[in-house]
């Protein structure tokens, strides 16, 4: 075969022909050069669990207290659980036990709901946030103070978060009369800072439209009514990181006022990401949209993406998507519902697991055929399935993903 070698010329073209290439590669990009995530470009691609990370821990949690949970935090310390009806449980890295941290109650110190919280990793003091109100604890469980909100907020507030030793506080309630986007107090309750909503007043009848994460050195925000998800720096400033595209699977302006009768015609065409956070290679959020639901996982580089759910028949016999994460690591429970944290320079997904599902899928045709990557790891966990009752209270799965 003879063979070819490139002149000057060729390789001027060739080059040229690359850059150009590479220019055109586009990966729905906003007229401001910024990512635009638009759910009708995403590509049904498949990933497993064991390409995304290569271990799995469970730790259950202590039964000395039955709860029923709501939000849950991760830190250095311990493990924090919002307890319905009870309060915040503090939890050692092994999943013992070890304080139970304020109260539901009119009384001083207590609260009505106390699903929101955040924690200091510093300090290890906990914030407990009541819609009109933050109540202040020590590590060990002592009432601090009280900090009132009622001035930032017409309705109130359902989501906290520590951030450079502030409180950053989102407004992000179903109604346009909100005061702010976002507030940050210092730990006494005094304003720093914080972000002016222009969204006209309306009513979506929408609970909880937006979320917010922690990455990196920043804080994120985005909102269900606009179409910018922020980072916020240290410095307090604030940046449009990402975008949400336009289009009839948005919230148009037209349409923002939203009557019960209209929610439920309108809401299974509305693209509703949620649970939003990154990893150092993935922006990850769970969605729905039409009859899509997923966990989406984005390249942040290349712009790829991965649709992450399992078909299952509902309650009418129809066969729906269910966004959770296929588990081949040791063939147990997909994940859903999944959660960051990260320490010691690596990243982790989280969930909080029921052992009546974990011991109902042990016993399963699905398990017992899987052929997990780690077969030592299915026995470990036959074992600790097999150790645990229908009752106990959940148990915390720490997925690390690789580097």
């Amino acid at each position: 075969m003879k063979s070819y070698k490139m002149n000057s010329l060729d390789y001027l073209c060739f080059i040229i022909i690359l850059i150009i290439t590479s220019c055109n590669r586009t990966y729905n990009k906003s007229e401001d050069g910024l990512y635009a995530i638009d759910p009708r470009t995403f590509v049904d691609n498949k990933i497993l669990l064991s390409e995304l990370a290569d271990d799995i821990q469970y730790i259950p949690l202590d039964n000395s207290i039955p709860f029923v949970h709501f939000k849950y935090v991760i830190t250095s310390r311990a493990i924090y659980v919002a307890a319905k009806g009870i309060g915040i449980l503090k939890f050692d890295s092994k999943g013992k036990l070890t304080e139970k941290i304020g109260a539901r109650g009119k009384g001083p110190g207590e609260f009505r709901y106390g699903m929101a919280f955040t924690v200091d990793d510093l300090t290890g003091n906990i914030y407990i946030l009541d819609p009109t109100t933050i109540f202040v604890y020590s590590p060990g469980g002592r009432f601090i103070r009280d900090i009132p909100l009622n001035e930032y907020g017409s309705y109130g507030f359902n989501d906290i978060e520590i951030f450079n030793s502030l409180l950053f506080i989102p407004d992000h309630l179903p109604t346009g009369e909100s005061k702010n986007c976002w507030i940050f107090l210092d730990t006494l309750g005094r304003p720093v800072a914080m972000r002016k909503n222009y969204i006209p007043p309306f009513q979506s009848g929408i609970e909880t439209p937006g979320n917010i994460y922690k990455y990196g050195n920043n804080i994120f925000y985005y909102n269900y009514f606009n179409d910018t998800i922020f980072s916020v720096s240290p410095d307090l400033s604030d940046t449009c990181v990402y975008l949400f595209a336009q289009g009839d699977f948005r919230w148009p302006k037209e349409r923002i006022v939203v009557t019960r009768e209209s929610l439920a015609t309108q809401f299974n065409n509305i693209f509703r990401p949620s649970q939003m956070f990154e990893t150092k290679k993935y922006l990850i959020f769970h969605y729905a949209y039409r009859d899509q639901c997923a966990i989406a996982l984005i390249d942040k580089e290349y712009r790829k993406t991965f649709l992450l759910y399992r078909k299952e028949k509902n309650m009418d016999g129809k066969t729906v998507p269910i966004a959770c994460i296929t588990n081949d690591i040791d063939g147990g429970l997909p994940l859903d519902n999944i959660n960051y944290y990260h320490e010691n320079g690596y990243e982790y997904f989280t969930s909080l697991i029921d052992p009546f599902q974990l011991k109902s899928h042990i016993v399963s045709e699905s398990f017992k055929k899987a052929n997990p990557k780690y077969p030592e790891k299915k026995k470990e966990l036959e074992k600790l399935a097999s150790g645990l009752k229908e009752t106990d209270n959940p148990v915390l799965v720490m997925v690390r993903l690789k580097r």
